[in-house]
C-alpha cells in the first residue's frame, strides 16, 4: 500500500499532466484552459503554472521546446509536452488521489475550537460572513455545472461534471453545518453544551466484494 501523502502541489501537478495527455500545449493555452475550467481553478495563477511547468521540466516529467510566435521575451512561444516519466507520474497521482482520503486540518477548525474567546454575538456575525462567502462560491460552481450541461456530451465533460458535483457536495455540507452551529450558538446554552449530531450518518460501509464468483456466472 502506498504511504504517499497528498499535497496541494500534487493536485496542481495532476491537473497539468492531465491536460498534457491530449498532446503538447503552449503555456498560454494551458493557462487559458485552466481558467476556462471555472471557479475551482480560480487560484491557479499564471506564475504558479509556469513555476510548476519549470519544476516538472527539471524532473523530466515534461519536455519543452520553443517555436516562433508572439509570446515570450524573444518573440518565441514555449511548447510543453508529456514525457514517459510524466505519464507514469500522472498515473501514480491519479490512482493515489482516487483511492485515498487525506485528513487535512484546516485553519477554520482550529479557530472554531477557540470560539469561546470571542463574544457570542460577534461569533455569530463572523460565521454568517463565512456562510455568505460559501454561498457565493456555491452559486459560481453551480453556474459552472450548468454551463457543462449545455455542452455536447463527451467523456471529458462527464468527468468534469463528477468533479464539480463533488465540490458542490462539500460546499453544501459546509453550509448545512454552519446553519446547525449557528442555531446552536443562538440558544442560551449554546456556549456551554456540546453541539449534537443531527442523526446517524447518511452512508453505509461498502459491502465486501465476493471472494469468488457464483458457479452460475461465467468467469
Amino acid at each position: 500500500m502506498s504511504t504517499r501523502t497528498r499535497t496541494p502541489a500534487d493536485a496542481r501537478t495532476l491537473m497539468v499532466l492531465g491536460l498534457l495527455q491530449s498532446g503538447p500545449q503552449h503555456g498560454y493555452e494551458l493557462h487559458r484552459i485552466l481558467a476556462a475550467h471555472g471557479t475551482l481553478n480560480a487560484d491557479f495563477k499564471k506564475p504558479t503554472l509556469y513555476h510548476l511547468l519549470h519544476r516538472l521540466t527539471v524532473q523530466g516529467a515534461v519536455k519543452v521546446h520553443s517555436e516562433s510566435g508572439t509570446r515570450g521575451r524573444r518573440g518565441e512561444r514555449l511548447v510543453f509536452a508529456l514525457t514517459p516519466k510524466g505519464g507514469e507520474l500522472f498515473q501514480e497521482l491519479l490512482r493515489h488521489a482516487l483511492s485515498t482520503y487525506d485528513r487535512v486540518e484546516t485553519t477554520f477548525e482550529m479557530a472554531a475550537a477557540y470560539l469561546p474567546w470571542i463574544p457570542a454575538r460577534e461569533a455569530r456575525e463572523l460565521l454568517t460572513k463565512r456562510r455568505r462567502a460559501i454561498e457565493a462560491l456555491h452559486a459560481d460552481v453551480v453556474n459552472d455545472l450548468d454551463h457543462l450541461t449545455g455542452q455536447p456530451a463527451s467523456r471529458i465533460l462527464a468527468a468534469r461534471s463528477l468533479a464539480t458535483d463533488h465540490a458542490l457536495s462539500l460546499l453544501e455540507a459546509e453550509l448545512a453545518w454552519l446553519d446547525r452551529a449557528m442555531r446552536h450558538l443562538a440558544t442560551p446554552a449554546g456556549r456551554t453544551t456540546l453541539l449534537q449530531r443531527p442523526g446517524p450518518p447518511p452512508y453505509r460501509t461498502a459491502e465486501k466484494p465476493p471472494t469468488s464468483l457464483p458457479r452460475s456466472q461465467p468467469p
